[in-house]
């Protein structure tokens, strides 16, 4: 009887808030729902729900002091890491959907978990019927920092595609130079030949952008390299812009060397990489195998056990 109670409170409490979040948002944001894309948020028909959620939950004003400022510190890492992901353009409006995404996630699996309760209580397993009443209480606070660490993937995916394109485009860019372009023209002479969206031409189309705007050239550089976070790429940069500033002429054979470490990077990434996928396939290997190990030993274990 206890299970029954403890896990339809909790069910009414939870599945109570999907519905009341599914009433409130229902038409409400459909305008921001247009530039959101499925394939790449799978719940996106429930992400209405914790954007209302996010915009009509417990106040963060009332909450304490210590817990707003952890909050408000965790919140800015996440913004960065959107703000590395999609650039400055983009960032604030997917730091909103994120917000969305995150709610809608903690309050389906804490409604679906909940539910999952009630059922086995109602059949009479009141064990497991709390055990997953207090799963679903547990899954409404801690999914949302699970779907924040998933971001760290995507930044590793960003960074690596980088690297493995920022070869090719430097060796170009000497190649151009040592024919007597200005960097800046053989920049812009690169992006208008790349008309292929990857992030590295998107985010040198960016730069141009501003060089264009009026920013100055070795600033726009900077900034170019600070969005991309590669360690190579920023030396490469600060090559460039010093060059620039001193008004040097051998600037290809320093061009040529910076090429070469590139490539090297292009290499340690792929390798990397490679790692990456080796260790992805050998974990559903090791499952399967135990699987298996169970599988077989289970049938032994019993019947020493009955024979015991």
């Amino acid at each position: 009887m206890l299970g029954i109670i403890v896990s339809g409170a909790v069910a009414v409490l939870l599945i109570g808030n999907f519905l009341l979040c599914y009433l409130r948002s229902k038409g409400k944001y459909d305008e921001y729902m247009e530039y959101v894309d499925k394939e790449e948020y799978g719940l996106k028909d429930f992400i209405p729900l914790g954007l209302w959620r996010s915009e009509h939950g417990f106040p963060e004003s009332k909450r304490p002091m210590q817990l707003q400022t952890v909050l408000a510190r965790h919140k800015n890492t996440v913004y960065q890491k959107i703000l590395e992901i999609r650039g400055p353009k983009d960032a604030s409006f997917y730091h909103f959907i994120h917000g969305g995404y995150r709610e809608a996630a903690a309050i389906l699996s804490g409604a679906m978990l909940s539910l999952m309760g009630v059922i086995f209580a109602v059949q009479g397993d009141s064990s497991n019927g709390i055990l997953l009443s207090v799963l679903a209480v547990v899954a409404g606070i801690g999914v949302p920092f699970l779907v924040d660490s998933s971001l760290d993937g995507d930044i590793r995916k960003r960074r690596n595609a980088l690297q493995m394109e920022f070869p090719e485009f430097v060796n170009k860019l000497t190649l151009l130079v040592n024919a007597g372009m200005t960097i800046s023209k053989a920049w812009e002479k690169i992006i208008n030949e790349n008309k292929k969206e990857h992030i590295l031409y998107n985010e040198m189309r960016f730069a141009l952008m501003e060089i264009k705007a009026g920013k100055p050239e070795g600033v726009a550089y900077e900034e170019f390299a600070r969005r991309c976070h590669v360690k190579e790429i920023t030396k490469f940069v600060s090559v460039i812009v010093m060059n620039l500033r001193r008004g040097g002429s051998e600037v290809v054979p320093v061009l040529q060397a910076q090429g070469n470490e590139c490539w090297e990077m292009r290499k340690n990434a792929a390798r990397q990489m490679g790692e990456e996928a080796s260790t992805k396939i050998l974990i559903p290997l090791m499952i399967m195998f135990l699987g298996i190990v169970l599988i077989v030993s289970t049938p032994a274990v019993m019947s020493m056990t009955s024979g015991m």
